[in-house]
């Protein structure tokens, strides 16, 4: 059997996740796109077909499915695959490489371990799977678990190396982030969690916005290899016609799409993998599973709310590849000024959500609320809009629309956002916790108050510890009070 061996950071993850499975059978390895997650899943294969027993594969796209097989051939690891009439169909093998839409129609096959790849994408027939598996193993695969309720089916979360830490291992490339948006997102309205798709392609897909964005690619990533994601495949047919306009080879592709045929999807991908075209253009069927390595450039022409599909899309432009340490993403959608640089958002994250603590109160907006936004020079939370600091008097230098500078954007500068240490933002919560006692207001007061400062729910902290409050708390506390009466007054 032929033997690739894993990476240091590979071999400590794969530790980590034997650890959790000494006493879990239902894990959650959480790992960075472009780690080697189906490595990973090779390896416990091969150890568990030399104890003679059977492994379970499962995906949900095609595209998956025909990557993992490749990976399981490449390195000798005799399988059959269940995937409608798929030709590799070897039942009495040990190891199946399954479509979880096949699986919906067929009996399951029997295995000792099941690997549910993108697990954050979750499908009814899994519960099925595991009802009928009850003693066998169950691993989901991926870089973003925050899937609702997918705490109620798994019982640890692995999550030993973070995105960053990936990226200062040379693991992953690193990435700049260029913004603020081109996107007018005013009237787009929320449904399920993120933009409503029909508002979202109105405000996206414009004759002139989409002249700027590909004006933009021109300027700051003419020579790079490049994925766009669209707010739909319109908008992607118009950004096509706009690249090729300007000599650009650029291809959109969708899921409408036949698989076969010179005009199929698989050979839009082949084309993109083999350089015969610069610039690959989906809405969302390359947000995951995706890996072609020599992505150096993420063009979001679109927008989002959800931190799932920012990463997984980031991601795509991640993977390690040689020559290239640095992916370029265009963010004209206002996505990272919304909800932070993606290393942060998924370094956060630490507990699967068992669907006992959704709010019942879903108070629906059209329009969500601008956020505060931090004093660069001394962290202080300004109301939106406001541009002199009332604390310290500091006044940002003013970058106008890219409307009115054809569509230039301006790089964001990680490095003007103070990096707070745990134990700073644990004293913040302290001292949050004093000013509710004395309030005599409840610990999940402090706790809302935490994340209006931070973005993030205190998982991580200590709670119900008090102590003094300081200048920098009082004087938070007083801005947040004066923002919430004018409000009240309006």
């Amino acid at each position: 059997m032929s033997y690739v061996p894993l990476y240091p950071v590979q071999t400590y993850i794969l530790d980590e996740l034997r650890k959790a499975m000494a006493f879990n059978k239902r894990v959650v390895l959480m790992a960075g796109t472009g780690l080697g997650k189906t490595q990973i899943s090779i390896e416990i294969i091969k150890r568990a077909l030399a104890k003679e027993k059977e492994g379970c594969f499962v995906a949900h796209r095609i595209l998956l499915i025909e990557q993992t097989s490749k990976a399981f051939s490449s390195q000798e690891v005799h399988h059959g695959v269940v995937q409608g009439d798929h030709p590799d169909y070897f039942p009495e093998r040990r190891v199946q490489v399954c479509s979880v839409q096949t699986l919906k129609n067929r009996a399951t096959p029997k295995a000792d371990i099941f690997f549910f790849d993108e697990v954050q994408v979750w499908f009814k027939v899994y519960e099925k799977i595991m009802a009928e598996n009850p003693d066998a193993y169950f691993i989901g695969l991926s870089a973003t678990p925050m899937t609702k309720g997918l705490g109620k089916h798994f019982t640890s979360l692995v999550h030993p190396v973070t995105m960053r830490e990936l990226i200062d291992q040379k693991v992953l490339k690193d990435f700049e982030i260029y913004g603020p948006s081109s996107i007018d997102l005013t009237g787009v309205r929320t449904s399920n969690g993120d933009w409503r798709k029909d508002d979202l392609e109105k405000a996206s897909d414009k004759p002139k916005l989409t002249a700027e964005i590909v004006g933009t690619w021109l300027k700051l990533a003419r020579d790079k290899k490049t994925i766009v994601f669209s707010s739909g495949v319109p908008h992607g047919r118009h950004l096509e016609k706009e690249f090729l306009k300007h000599g650009i080879k650029a291809k959109e592709i969708n899921g409408y799409m036949t698989k076969e045929g010179d005009d199929g999807a698989n050979k839009i991908i082949e084309d993109f993998r083999e350089d015969r075209l610069q610039v690959i253009i989906s809405c969302e069927m390359l947000i995951a599973g995706f890996d072609v390595t020599a992505v150096d450039c993420v063009v979001w022409a679109t927008s989002t709310k959800s931190p799932m599909k920012f990463i997984q899309g980031t991601g795509r432009g991640l993977r390690k590849h040689e020559g290239k340490e640095t992916c370029l993403v265009l963010d004209h959608g206002s996505i990272t000024q919304n909800m932070g640089f993606p290393d942060d958002i998924e370094a956060e994250f630490s507990i699967l959500d068992d669907g006992k603590h959704q709010t019942s109160k879903n108070k629906k907006k059209d329009k969500p609320e601008q956020l505060p936004k931090k004093c660069p020079s001394c962290d202080f939370m300004k109301a939106p809009g406001v541009q002199v600091c009332p604390a310290c008097q500091f006044k940002p230098e003013f970058i106008q629309d890219v409307e009115v500078s054809e569509g230039e954007l301006k790089k964001l500068q990680r490095k003007t956002n103070r990096v707070y240490t745990k134990e700073e933002k644990q004293s913040f919560l302290n001292q949050l916790n004093q000013y509710c006692k004395e309030k005599g207001w409840s610990q999940g007061a402090a706790s809302h108050k935490y994340r209006e400062k931070y973005g993030v729910w205190p998982n991580k902290m200590t709670k119900y510890i008090c102590e003094p409050i300081g200048e920098e708390v009082r004087k938070y506390i007083q801005y947040q009070n004066i923002k919430y009466a004018k409000t009240k007054n309006k």
